[in-house]
């Protein structure tokens, strides 16, 4: 009776052999699906970010090459600055020396002076001229440096894109052109430098009791002004940010950076993703002669 009963038990587990394999198989495969599912999502979200990111480093980089440009047009407004006082001091010297010669002590000074300040005064606007050349060629040659920046990290970041504006020269009022929007300042004159010079010659002349050493020392004087201000009369403009200045000053930079697949070999010829990003920037903060200037990300500009 017993073994009857053993061999019945037996013939109804035939029947059943192999359904916990299945069970587990689909209970393994479901949770292999929903940690893949979980995996490739958090990659795709890691991939964004990093495609926002250098999206963001690449138009942050334009407007910091932009900074750059902007702070070494100032350095050399400083610069020219500096050289218009320099000439002053000198003929702030000048002029006393000249004063104390009319009223009899130090002409052998004044004399000595004369000769030599005439060649400083020339040096200086010489090198204030030359601080103006430059200021120029700065401007021209920083959109081209913008751009090549922009190109080296696209490639070293793997972004293919566009910066906007992307024509590095044009029409100065132009709105498409990634030019520095800067315009010539008012101008600066050898004449308005040397003012306390030109200017002291009026009131000695008006010292008539000493008329031969005021007359000897305003001949001086006048010979040496005509001897500067032959050279060359052509007045200094610093260069200084136009009016909408902070509304023209931004980039753009819109791109595409491809998302790397997942390291699973059975997934190798999954399609490759892209996202789309765009950024924009702006240099801030500086002035004519403030080296100040730097870049920062901005929002959208809001369309008119």
């Amino acid at each position: 009776m017993i073994d009857f009963y053993s061999r019945q038990i037996r013939m109804l587990r035939r029947g059943n052999s192999g359904q916990a394999a299945a069970l587990f198989l689909t209970t393994i495969s479901a949770i292999l699906a929903l940690v893949f599912s979980t995996l490739f999502t958090a990659h795709l979200n890691v991939e964004k970010v990093a495609s926002s990111n250098a999206v963001d480093a690449i138009a942050l980089s334009a407007a910091t090459w932009e900074a750059r440009g902007l702070n070494l047009i100032a350095s050399l407004n400083d610069g020219i600055l500096q050289c218009l006082r320099a000439i002053r001091g000198i003929c702030v010297v000048w002029a006393a020396l000249a004063i104390a010669a009319c009223l009899g002590a130090g002409m052998s000074e004044f004399i000595a002076y004369s000769r030599r300040a005439p060649r400083m005064i020339r040096s200086y606007w010489n090198c204030a001229k030359q601080l103006e050349a430059w200021s120029g060629k700065v401007k021209d040659l920083t959109p081209y440096l913008v751009l090549a920046e922009t190109a080296s990290l696209s490639r070293t970041l793997k972004v293919s894109g566009m910066l906007c504006p992307l024509d590095p020269r044009g029409p100065h009022d132009g709105k498409n052109t990634l030019e520095l929007h800067l315009k010539p300042g008012p101008p600066l004159t050898l004449t308005d430098a040397m003012s306390p010079l030109t200017g002291i010659t009026g009131k000695i002349g008006k010292w008539k009791w000493v008329k031969n050493i005021v007359r000897a020392v305003t001949a001086v004087i006048d010979a040496a002004v005509r001897s500067i201000l032959v050279a060359d009369t052509t007045p200094i403009r610093m260069l200084e940010p136009e009016e909408d200045f902070t509304r023209r000053q931004k980039v753009r930079f819109a791109g595409i950076k491809s998302a790397s697949p997942l390291p699973i070999p059975s997934l190798a010829q999954q399609e490759a993703r892209g996202f789309f990003m765009d950024s924009h920037a702006e240099p801030y903060g500086g002035g004519i002669a403030e080296m100040t200037w730097k870049s920062r990300l901005t929002d959208a500009p809001e369309k008119p």
